[in-house]
This record gives C-alpha cells, structure tokens and sequence, in this order.
C-alpha cells in the first residue's frame, strides 16, 4: 500500500468519525504514540491527516495539550449549483448521486439549486440568498467559463469554497476557482486507440457539429496515421443529438464509404441512436460494423451487444468533488484531473480478429 494511499485513508477515516458524531466536539484525540498503535500507521502518516482535519477546521492542536475535535459547525450544507438541463444526456444527472452519497457519508447535507434562478435575481440579492443559508461551499456543474459570467461574480462574493465539477481543462485559469475535470482530448483519443488496437482500421467518426471533443478536424489524418488507421475519404462526419439527423448522417457516412468497420461516436447518446439505424439496415454489430460510444453512460451494458465506451466516471466524479471541495478555499484556483477508463464491450468485437485467434489455437 503506498504511503500518499494511507495518508488519505486514514484523512477520510477521521474526517468520518468527526463529521458522523462519532468523535464529538471537544474530544481530545490520543496522544500522537498511542492513536499510531490504534490506527496502525506510522507518525508521518497520522500528522499528515491531522494537518489536513486542522486546515479545513475539524480538529485544533495545542501545543502541549494535545489535538482536539472542533466545536459542531452549522455550516454542513453542499450547495449544487446545475443548469436546467433535463435531458438523460447531461453528465449532471450520473454526477449528482455521487455527490449525494459522498456528502452523505461525510455528515453534509445538500441543496441543489438552478442557476437561472440565481441570475434571476442579480448579483448582490443572489449572494444575499446564498449567504442565508449558511452553506459550506459550492459544487458549480458548469463549464465553458469566459470569467465575467454573473455567477462567477456572485460566488466570488461569498469568499467560500467553490469547485467547478465537469469543467473544461482552462475554465480554473477563466473563473478563479479550482475544478475537476476530465481530460477529453486524452481518453477520446484512447477510444479511438481502442478501436486500432481491435484491429479495425477503416474508422468513421460521428461528431456534434459544434465539439470534436477538443480537437480540430485538421487534426484527424494525422492523427489516424498515428493509430494505424487509414485516413482515405471522409474521416468525420456531425449530427445533432436528434435520431432523424443520425439516420442521415449514417447513411451517408456508409455510401461514401462502403468498407466502414467502425463508427466512433460522439457519446454513447449518439451511438444508440447510430446502433438502432443499423439494425434497421439490416447490419449486425459488431459482426457487419462495430461501434463505440463515449462518456459512460450507466446503461451501456444493458444494450444487445453491450455498448463499448470510455467511461468518465460520472458517480467517482461526483463523490471526488466532496472530498475536494473544502480544499478548494476562495483564492486558490487549482485543477484536478479526473481518472477514465476505456472498457472494450462486444459491441466493438473484431469478428475477424476472432477468427484469427480461434485458427491459432
């Protein structure tokens, strides 16, 4: 185990204990030798979760008197800041469970609010609102900050720990307040690499017209090059999220290009809609076209074939903002990457590939 994994662990074991009543304020912990033997860590490790509990205010050390658990604060409440936004598409909608879960593990309560609430009322009246509700700090579900945005304004005023959750990689360096992103340029390229290294190498792309997930157009041969993937005829091709532009896209995408073995799609949103055009061709995935989604959708797996994909990890996102939030102080503008995970599923199966390994053995 390394030693950076027990510092954490045993920072949120403590950071449990206090924040469930299970350690009550005015406690005094153990002296430094005898909470080591409990715990069974070493002092580093046990001074460094300390100093973490004493700068978010959990804990206060006296010198020669010893570490005590703060008095009960009031202030234990989350607030979530998220667009109006109800399509099952939006990210916030698989974030929000993770935050709640997190939230809940450590003793904070939460509110979820609309932003266009907040600018309804202006600036001054909405930090007026938030202040009222003696909140702990603010998750903001949003992205694509220029920084003279009003709600930018408004959470700069309550001076309180503010995260931007799902952000884009420079909206910290925009607003001022640190965030968690995912670094889409990297994990959408290693869906593509995935697909390369399934052995497929006439691959389509199916892009939003308005986001090529942090690349240019201009990019695309080179970078196909790189993978091993032919790059003759059209490489991408854009739809909007919408089943009939889809359709068209598709088909398309297929009579330009009759040898297509793969489609890369935009979301996993987008590549139910590309599977369900196929079926109604008359092609099988993976067997006629394999195809891919991107974001982890957690219904992928129930598709016939499962739906492969490069997972953000929306509930792991959503449970990794609440720990960060206190360490993201008014002032302090860091970025925090969030961990993806490629996951090959049957429906990017190379059949050929298969039939290669079954006449080796």
């Amino acid at each position: 185990m390394s030693a950076g994994w027990k510092k954490d662990r045993i920072y949120l074991l403590l950071k449990q204990k206090i924040l469930r009543g299970e350690l009550a304020p005015k406690t005094r912990l153990p002296n430094e030798l005898d909470f080591c033997r409990e715990l069974q860590v070493a002092k580093v490790t046990l001074r460094s979760a300390l100093a973490r509990l004493e700068s978010e205010g959990l804990v206060e050390r006296f010198r020669g008197k010893g570490t005590f658990v703060c008095g009960e604060s009031a202030d234990r409440l989350i607030q979530i800041i998220v667009r109006q936004d109800f399509g099952i598409q939006f990210p916030h909608h698989y974030i929000i469970p993770g935050i709640t879960a997190a939230a809940n593990e450590f003793g904070n309560a939460v509110d979820i609010c609309f932003a266009e609430y907040l600018l309804d009322l202006g600036t001054a009246k909405a930090a007026d609102y938030l202040k009222r509700k003696n909140i702990c700090g603010t998750l903001l579900l949003e992205s694509d900050f220029l920084g003279h945005e009003p709600e930018v304004e408004i959470f700069h005023r309550l001076g309180l720990p503010v995260l931007l959750v799902h952000a884009r990689m420079n909206d910290h360096i925009s607003t001022g307040f640190s965030s968690l992103v995912p670094d889409v340029r990297r994990s959408w390229r290693d869906g593509l690499k995935h697909l390369s290294e399934s052995g497929f190498e006439n691959v389509r792309l199916l892009l939003d017209p308005e986001d090529f997930r942090s690349w240019n157009a201009s990019e695309f041969p080179a970078l196909f090059r790189k993978l091993n993937l032919n790059t003759k005829g059209t490489l991408c091709y854009t739809a909007l999220l919408d089943p009939e532009s889809i359709r068209t896209a598709v088909k398309t995408m297929l009579r330009e290009n009759p040898d297509t073995q793969a489609v890369y799609c935009y979301s996993d949103f987008y590549a139910m809609q590309v599977m369900k055009v196929l079926a109604s061709m008359k092609l099988r995935v993976p067997d006629d076209i394999a195809v891919m989604g991107y974001c982890g959708y957690p219904g992928d797996v129930m598709h016939d074939p499962p739906l492969s994909t490069v997972d953000l990890g929306y509930m792991n996102i959503g449970r990794r903002a609440v720990e960060l939030l206190p360490q993201s102080p008014e002032g302090k503008a860091v970025r925090n990457l969030s961990p993806y995970q490629v996951i090959g599923r049957k429906s990017t199966e190379n059949p050929a590939q298969l039939k290669i390994l079954s006449s080796g053995r």
